[in-house]
């Protein structure tokens, strides 16, 4: 794979969708991360703080399933990725930017399938671009949300935590190396526009067989890659501000998202976005 990537600008686009939305179980009212686990389950996990347990759901949000990882912590869980073979959870939470203990952990998807308890194997990682812990305001990029799995590697999303506020994700690739310590190069960066963390701050991030879908707070966006680099757009704006925390992609135009309990924007949801 060569694309180029370099500080990209987003070309703007919409299309309509019609949304059906569920509530989500108390069980998971921290939802952080969301994958398809096949074509009648997606598979969730909840954020730092609770247990290390996959959720097994039904497409309309119940729990079907829940699996314990026994030999993992759940200091921040944030992102899922799935590959043929592998469930990865990324517990790269780092809402202050000063982490040091990050790591990656994955499962295999035949464990999943058939025990209610699975072991993990472990890869610690950390960012070049970072030298202080926590860096100076105008430097904390750090944060992340969003993987996926795309074109045989792992992509991270940074959620940019920056003041004054510049609309920047790092992009991190990596292949997966059990019990391996591994600091990561930024790959590319990708800029946004400078509204504010709560418009333009990378939270999740899934993929289909061409492109990568990435949410903030207030929209869904595409990334194509077709031979001359990379491009993006808007495809879907949410009617107002959500604390969407995770997406999965399905094979027809369709998308889940879903988002946290809040106090202020509601319970815990599950939405399945689907284009016409």
């Amino acid at each position: 794979m060569n694309y180029t990537l370099g500080l990209l600008t987003l070309f703007l686009s919409s299309f309509v969708f019609a949304q059906t939305d569920f509530k989500l179980p108390s069980e998971l009212s921290e939802i952080s991360g969301l994958e398809k686990w096949n074509d009648s389950t997606l598979i969730a996990i909840n954020d730092g703080g609770n247990d290390p347990i996959l959720f097994l759901l039904n497409l309309s949000g119940q729990i079907t399933r829940k699996i314990i990882v026994s030999n993992a912590t759940n200091i921040d869980w944030e992102a899922l990725a799935i590959d043929e073979n592998y469930l990865f959870i990324g517990d790269f939470g780092n809402n202050m930017n000063e982490r040091k203990d990050m790591c990656l952990y994955r499962v295999n998807r035949s464990d999943i399938a058939t025990l209610n308890e699975v072991t993990a194997e472990k890869m610690s990682i950390s960012y070049r671009e970072q030298k202080e812990f926590p860096p100076n305001d105008h430097e904390r990029y750090f944060d992340a949300e969003a993987m996926t799995f795309f074109e045989g590697q792992l992509w991270i999303f940074t959620k940019n935590s920056t003041k004054p506020f510049d609309g920047i994700s790092y992009i991190y690739t990596v292949q997966f190396e059990a019990n391996q310590t591994k600091t990561l190069s930024k790959t590319a960066e990708l800029k946004l526009n400078k509204t504010s963390y709560l418009k333009d701050a990378v939270t999740s991030a899934c993929a289909d067989e061409h492109s990568i879908i990435l949410s903030t707070y207030n929209r869904l966006i595409k990334l194509d890659f077709p031979k001359q680099g990379l491009s993006k757009s808007n495809i879907y704006k949410y009617p107002h501000i959500q604390q969407v925390e995770a997406c999965a992609c399905l094979e027809d135009r369709s998308y889940f998202i879903s988002n946290e309990n809040h106090k202020f924007l509601g319970p815990a949801k599950l939405k399945l976005l689907k284009l016409p």
